[in-house]
């Protein structure tokens, strides 16, 4: 199959969207499996992995009651709140929804920048892993610090970077830190990277598919292609460009650097990794 391993639905509120902002008048409608179907057609793309948009567990049965009904999704990540004491008992309620395959937090909007490495957080996820989830790490590139202390407790848990840590692809600050901390975690073999989210850091409006190349280069060099995924962050994509472009950006890349793992990239890798 070919998997698009990161994009999101939604019945657009401006209460429970509120980080929509003015400017980003593109999101603020629905969206919904059928308005992605054609695009998946167009592209070849046979199933998607759908990511939580907002942060309840509200969310993460809708997300699986989509699933039900549409058989483009072939995963579900949902949220839970990792910290709750009623954890393990959520995470068992969920072991008959064959769809749900991992959760994720909004990390990147939390401002401790320690807030992962407290202890009931990281006691949530080892329950995740006991329970056979995985979980997606949502971080800005400022938070790799600590994204490395936390990866070191969790040597065996499947973890995945979203969005390459999104580094300021559009300007290139602190491109060699980013890049320094993402050779250091991808040395852990639990963890892959999602090249997803790059449009949306570059500068919008003159963006060209040569800015990507430097930040591509790192992420394949330093995790494999044996351990990177597409993802489309459709809709949030379309605040910078079109479904075809997000997946031309990759798929061109791949053909000159990587052609005998295309399938990995796009597919057997998501498939591996949540087990779909």
């Amino acid at each position: 199959m070919r998997i698009d391993a990161h994009q999101h639905f939604w019945v657009y509120s401006p209460e429970e969207f509120d980080w929509i902002g003015e400017n980003e008048r593109v999101l603020k409608r629905d969206y919904l499996p059928p308005a992605l179907q054609s695009e998946l057609n167009a592209q070849g793309i046979d199933g998607t992995v759908v990511v939580q948009a907002r942060q309840s567990t509200v969310e993460t049965q809708w997300l699986l009651s989509l699933a039900h009904e549409h058989p483009l999704i072939k995963g579900v990540v949902g949220w839970v709140d990792l910290m709750s004491p009623t954890l393990e008992e959520q995470l068992q309620r969920w072991q008959s929804a064959s769809a749900l395959k991992g959760f994720r937090h909004v990390i990147q909007d939390e401002s401790d920048p320690n807030f992962m490495l407290q202890a009931s957080f990281i006691k949530g996820l080892t329950l995740l892993h006991q329970y056979d989830y995985a979980y997606d790490l949502l971080i800005v590139a400022s938070q790799l610090p600590q994204a490395r202390q936390l990866l070191d407790k969790l040597p065996q848990h499947r973890i995945v970077i979203d969005h390459i840590a999104k580094p300021d692809i559009a300007n290139g600050d602190g491109f060699a830190k980013w890049k320094e901390h993402m050779q250091s975690i991808a040395e852990k073999q639990n963890v892959y990277c999602k090249i997803s989210g790059m449009v949306t850091e570059a500068d919008h409006q003159k963006w060209q598919e040569e800015d990507f190349i430097p930040f591509m280069d790192v992420v394949f060099s330093a995790f494999g292609p044996e351990r990177v995924m597409f993802g489309s962050d459709w809709p949030v994509c379309q605040l910078a460009a079109t479904y075809p472009e997000v997946i031309q950006i990759v798929e061109r890349y791949v053909a000159r650097m990587y052609p005998e793992f295309s399938q990995h990239i796009f597919g057997l890798n998501a498939e591996r990794f949540y087990r779909l």
